[in-house]
């Protein structure tokens, strides 16, 4: 088979759908810069709620997926690490979502201490909830993304953390699951206008171990892309003037530690 007509399973499941837009997109643009233009791109957008199965999918046909730098669930492992990361660091801005009868509690918090008090929900398997309990967090680890606003609804935790990047898209989708029965004027929850957690968390590509000459072109193309503005262009098309519109930069910020940040980054 010519390199140009490979076949290349791209695993992009267990995220949120405005990432998996996002992320196949990105990955078809490397490939097309880097001249693989005939290659076909097949997409698995399975869910796996185990992490040991998430930690094993190069086991299965997957040549490529888009994961966290540093995610424990594949260490010791082998598999490539394209080192650029993908999204200009918004996953690691975390804005909040929470019942609205929270909000003034919320607006008035000014510690890190205040916030480690109460719980944070976050989804199976993600890496996140590793990451909070590490910096002195409660966490409700259970479950689905798509079931995560129900237990909020239920009061099983106090908010779910969300990155800048999918935010809004998630609870628009939730909105959209309960409509009519919701609105955002009747809806319960709010996404929370004045607080801010960050931590690094770039995303990568991780490539399949026997897969050198395919991480090769992705890391070229990857970098064609960066110098040509066509990445740019593509992160800008998928979150037009967030900065501003989410005012990432007038909330009151709470910085966390990631203890598996690579050295890279």
């Amino acid at each position: 088979m010519k390199n140009g007509q490979q076949k290349i399973h791209f695993w992009n499941g267990n995220k949120s759908s405005t990432r998996r837009e996002y992320e196949i997109q990105l990955l078809s643009l490397c490939l097309e810069q880097a001249g693989m233009l005939e290659a076909e791109i097949l997409v698995d957008q399975k869910d796996y709620p185990s992490a040991i199965d998430e930690g094993n999918i190069f086991s299965t046909e997957c040549d490529v997926l888009v994961t966290v730098a540093g995610n424990q669930k594949f260490l010791g492992k082998p598999i490539i690490v394209i080192e650029q990361a993908l999204c200009c660091g918004l996953l690691g801005h975390r804005l909040l979502i929470i019942s609205k009868e929270h909000k003034e509690h919320f607006a008035k918090l000014d510690s890190l201490e205040q916030l480690q008090q109460m719980t944070v929900g976050i989804p199976a398997t993600w890496a996140d909830a590793d990451l909070f309990r590490h910096n002195g967090f409660k966490v409700s680890e259970k479950g689905s993304l798509d079931e995560l606003f129900g237990r909020l609804l239920d009061k099983k935790f106090d908010y779910i953390a969300l990155g800048a990047n999918e935010v809004e898209t998630v609870f628009k989708e939730f909105l959209q699951e309960h409509q009519p029965e919701l609105s955002d004027q009747s809806c319960p929850l709010l996404i929370e206008p004045t607080t801010l957690i960050y931590y690094p968390l770039p995303l990568v590509f991780y490539v399949h171990p026997d897969r050198k000459n395919l991480a090769s072109a992705i890391e070229r193309g990857l970098k064609i892309a960066i110098a040509n503005g066509k990445h740019q262009s593509l992160f800008e098309m998928h979150h037009p003037n967030l900065v501003n519109r989410l005012d990432l930069r007038g909330r009151k910020k709470f910085q966390l530690a990631n203890p598996h940040l690579p050295a890279a980054f």
